[in-house]
């Protein structure tokens, strides 16, 4: 993931590989020693089952592995 503030990651929308929107960005977690994202936290939309997710959830938020995101732009995009 190329340089960026987190509050620009706050609130994009959160894409799987066919487009469809699993959530938004409510949170990043971060890995303090090299200052790169390590996890960003998303919040569920309300139609999504957590549990047909390969990643761990709880309470609808999701904690999603930086090394799962293709791209970030206007949305962030994973590679599956």
């Amino acid at each position: 993931m190329t340089a960026t503030f987190g509050r620009e990651l706050i609130g994009l929308a959160v894409l799987d590989s066919r487009g469809d929107q699993l959530g938004t960005v409510a949170d990043i977690l971060l890995d303090l020693p090299s200052g790169a994202v390590h996890t960003l936290v998303v919040e569920l939309d309300g139609v999504i089952d957590s549990s047909l997710l390969p990643w761990p959830s709880e309470e609808g938020l999701l904690l999603l592995p930086a090394n799962e995101i293709d791209r970030v732009g206007p949305q962030v995009v994973l590679k599956r």
